[in-house]
């Protein structure tokens, strides 16, 4: 009868199950932080991908590029980029200089986290040259 009546038993038993919960859920949620990063940098690498795989598409990449038509292909990343999405393109030549003259960006970028993405673009007219193109992107948050 007196195990019964003791409520302090009890009490204890409550607050080591509060608190196995407790830690329990803390750790579930600690390794989905970073499953979260790498989920977000997998989708910008996919959609970094598809939109310069996508703008080269029968050398229409390396044409502008050879024309210098940079305000042409800032507007066809604007177009093609989701509007919640900060980018910036850098045209690189064989020896690494910059190639573009004007910033290819869609202002300044409001996110800490940029993702960069670099892409071999070749131009098989009568002046072959390969491009290296790094895309910068970023989430608005």
């Amino acid at each position: 009868m007196r195990l019964l009546n003791d409520k302090r038993g009890q009490m204890r038993v409550i607050e080591a199950f509060f608190a196995s919960m407790l830690l329990l859920s803390v750790l579930t949620l600690i390794p989905s932080q970073n499953n979260v990063k790498n989920a977000s940098d997998q989708n910008l690498t996919s959609t970094a991908q598809h939109v310069l795989l996508t703008l080269d598409n029968n050398g229409y990449l390396s044409k502008l590029i050879e024309n210098g038509s940079w305000t042409q292909i800032t507007k066809c990343l604007q177009a093609a980029l989701p509007p919640t999405m900060w980018f910036n393109l850098t045209v690189l030549n064989e020896t690494n200089a910059e190639m573009n003259d004007i910033p290819m960006s869609s202002g300044n970028p409001i996110n800490e986290e940029i993702f960069s993405f670099d892409y071999l673009c070749v131009n098989q007219g009568p002046s072959y040259a390969i491009y290296l193109i790094r895309l910068q992107l970023a989430v608005v948050s």
